[in-house]
């Protein structure tokens, strides 16, 4: 492993080279492995607050995936997408020595989780993603007719915004509205939690312009072998919430949790009630140990 590393009060944070990228983690806690992946805008920094209330449980692990962050790319990078950020995903818990891992993922990075399980099973003790978001594995037309002109009307502005105009700030400010359900809402949130979403807002152009996401099918998700929950918020739009259904049906074997009055941004907006979602369904799986319930 290939990494440097600093000691704080609380976390152990750090560097781990995977294929040519340096992608800065953070650690905290002992006990079985609970890995958060972040989604679209953001970094590892998202999780510092779910991280903090599941450490005294778990040891909670969360990275940057690569081009996100503040750092350089690089031109011999592989392109912006899921199947360079799973092939990322297995190379990070390989390397870092911490698989089999209970992978949390929201997101586009549910989708980089189903991939990541798909083709390496053994790294992944369980999954738990709140709201995927690619139509690969939605088989009923309808749903697939409601997708589409929900994606259109969410993502028809970025674009525009994006690519028409080149006015990233506006993209941001477009999508965090969408996703939150209402206009205005990226204003509406703590002034940290913006400032990380604009310093995010050069990864747009890739997001919006990625490879076609590999095509996981139905049959796909049913064959994985680990628990998987899946979530959804109760108020969520079809964009999200069509996806997060069918991902239910095709898993008959796995868990799911439907959040009253609860959107897309859940996770962010509740952290305490997402740890306490993600810690419910992983002491049905790994039952505290005594001298933990005792401590």
């Amino acid at each position: 492993m290939s990494a440097t590393m600093q000691q704080t009060a609380v976390d152990q944070t750090g560097l781990l080279e995977v294929k040519g990228a340096m992608l800065p983690y953070a650690v905290r806690g002992r006990g079985s492995v609970v890995l958060f992946l972040h989604g679209a805008l953001t970094d590892h920094t998202m999780w510092d607050r779910q991280r903090t209330l599941l450490a005294d449980r778990y040891r909670t692990l969360a990275y940057t995936q690569r081009y996100f962050g503040g750092g350089s790319w690089r031109a011999d990078w592989p392109p912006f997408g899921v199947t360079t950020h799973a092939d990322d995903l297995v190379a990070f818990v390989q390397a870092f020595g911490a698989g089999p891992v209970h992978l949390v993922a929201w997101s586009y990075a549910g989708h980089v989780a189903f991939q990541a399980a798909l083709h390496h099973p053994a790294l992944f003790k369980s999954l738990f993603v709140y709201e995927p978001g690619v139509l690969s594995y939605v088989e009923d037309p309808s749903e697939r007719d409601a997708f589409a002109h929900d994606a259109h009307t969410m993502f028809g502005p970025i674009f525009e915004a994006v690519q028409g105009r080149g006015d990233l700030e506006a993209g941001v400010r477009l999508l965090l509205d969408g996703s939150g359900q209402r206009p205005g809402y990226f204003a509406t949130q703590p002034a940290d939690v913006r400032a990380l979403q604009l310093r995010h807002a050069r990864t747009l152009p890739l997001q919006l312009g990625q490879a076609e996401p590999p095509h996981i099918t139905c049959a796909d998700l049913a064959s994985l072998p680990m628990p998987v929950c899946v979530a959804y918020g109760m108020r969520t739009r079809p964009v999200f919430s069509v996806v997060s259904r069918a991902a239910v049906r095709c898993l008959p074997q796995g868990q799911h949790r439907v959040i009253p009055d609860a959107t897309h941004m859940w996770p962010d907006e509740a952290p305490a009630a997402f740890s306490m979602a993600v810690a419910s369904f992983l002491a049905t799986l790994e039952p505290l140990s005594a001298d933990k319930e005792a401590g």
